[in-house]
């Protein structure tokens, strides 16, 4: 125990013993260094096309994927990739959620502000081309979240239209359904499979920006007085059970957009949602990075909260809107057959705004202000440089004495120091849950404008 104590503050980014760190505490999980078949994770925040993304992204030559090709090698390094995609991809849907007479011309890779939007005038009524879907998977995506305050922006049958494009592009995802779909049809969770690990996948919303959802396409977080709601956590409960999934992980759409804490809703969801049986918790919706939490659970699990990974791609302006990260958990099996937390790591990101839009990995270069911002909310000793992509921090004395490289005592500003992370392992083929027999008949729908849209 002396053994582990010194390590620990010896981990203590520049902190002494016995004195609390200027910084937040490094995250590490007690099995973190027993033996085990391993993945890794790599999660990012929002996917948000705006409309001068969409611009580049269908112009000729360009890709949706191509606005992430500088960190695409942190993805190939890991096993599953997740994102939250932020709006519909509905083939030929207008506003209000009516299909358009002429909707074959929609395939053009064209952005006429007519079939597609992306937040012009500030009128943030989104629809991405359906070609985004495809490419957002050729980019390395393997799981997206499709429960959010967006999903309904296209009425019904703009959900209905996304989830064409998503079974087309044979990607995963979660939190929707089609119109008549029921949980024998198409269960809110999805599946990803890697390396002989099942992971389950739930996603939900704190709302749809007061657009309606008559047919209950779209799973919420919450119940009518704002407590987490009894379904999820139910789920969350059965899927932790069930001896097919090795983990389960929820990805909730929540919070107060630009804030850098979570709300008290927020931790308190976070919290019954890990005891419930969820591995981890992947939240977004801020379009800001927020902090991270370990929890320990009544029967002695240890739990990730990630409350917010901030914007990974998007058009918004702003230090804290253009920061964001690549969140990297590795998950080993245990004993009883299911996965545990053994090490975390994220990797700073900035976009980088203008001709092109990408983003890139933000050691300090990219932008100083932001790289100092992450490191206030986040334990510097959990950053972790894609260029030494070895081994996730880690602070066991098994990692001590067999001479694994722990994170260096380096000062926040300092860019050029080496903090050792990373993951190993080439990425495995992940296999999304089957389809439905069947694809559901999409029908002519017409909603009325929400009010109060938010992004």
């Amino acid at each position: 125990m002396a053994g582990w104590r010194a390590v620990a503050c010896l981990l203590a980014l520049g902190a002494t013993c016995g004195v609390a760190p200027a910084q937040p505490a490094g995250i590490y999980f007690r099995d973190a260094c027993t033996a085990g078949e391993r993945i890794t994770i790599a999660a990012v925040g929002d996917l948000l096309f705006h409309f001068n993304l969409q611009q580049q992204a269908l112009a000729k030559g360009g890709s949706f994927a191509r606005f992430w090709e500088p960190v695409g090698h942190v993805f190939k390094r890991t096993d599953i990739v997740y994102g939250n995609f932020e709006g519909p991809a509905a083939r030929g849907v207008a506003i209000g959620g009516r299909e358009l007479r002429d909707a074959g011309k929609s395939d053009a890779r064209v952005y006429d502000r007519r079939f597609y939007a992306g937040g012009e005038d500030m009128v943030l009524i989104f629809n991405f081309h359906p070609a985004a879907v495809a490419e957002v998977k050729a980019g390395g995506f393997h799981v997206l979240s499709t429960a959010n305050n967006h999903s309904a922006d296209r009425g019904p049958l703009g959900i209905d239209r996304t989830i064409d494009a998503l079974e087309d592009a044979n990607i995963a995802f979660t939190g929707t359904r089609r119109r008549g779909e029921s949980e024998h049809d198409r269960p809110w969770n999805t599946m990803t499979r890697a390396r002989g690990f099942n992971i389950a996948w739930l996603a939900c919303t704190y709302g749809l920006n007061g657009m309606p959802d008559p047919h209950g396409q779209v799973l919420g977080c919450y119940g009518r007085r704002g407590e987490p709601r009894a379904e999820v956590l139910e789920e969350l409960r059965r899927l932790a059970a069930d001896p097919v999934f090795d983990a389960v992980i929820l990805t909730p759409h929540w919070g107060n957009e630009y804030a850098h804490q979570p709300s008290a809703q927020e931790r308190r969801f976070a919290r019954e949602a890990i005891e419930a049986g969820a591995t981890a918790v992947i939240g977004a919706h801020p379009h800001v990075v927020q902090p991270w939490e370990k929890v320990t659970t009544a029967d002695g699990r240890e739990g990730l909260i990630l409350y917010s990974l901030g914007n990974f791609i998007s058009a918004q302006v702003g230090t804290p809107r253009r920061s964001a990260l690549i969140a990297l958990l590795e998950l080993t099996r245990a004993e009883n057959g299911k996965a545990r937390l053994t090490a975390a790591g994220y990797v700073p990101t900035w976009v980088e705004y203008g001709n092109p839009y990408r983003v890139v990995e933000n050691t300090g270069k990219a932008n100083m202000e932001a790289f100092r911002l992450t490191a206030r909310l986040l334990p510097p000793a959990n950053r972790v440089l894609s260029s030494e992509m070895q081994q996730l921090p880690k602070a066991c004395e098994a990692a001590v004495a067999e001479g694994t490289r722990l994170p260096e005592r380096t000062p926040v500003a300092d860019v050029t120091g080496s903090i050792p992370a990373g993951v190993a392992a080439p990425a495995v083929v992940v296999t999304a849950r089957p389809k439905p027999n069947g694809r559901a008949k999409a029908a002519k729908s017409t909603v009325s404008l929400g009010e109060a849209f938010r992004e």
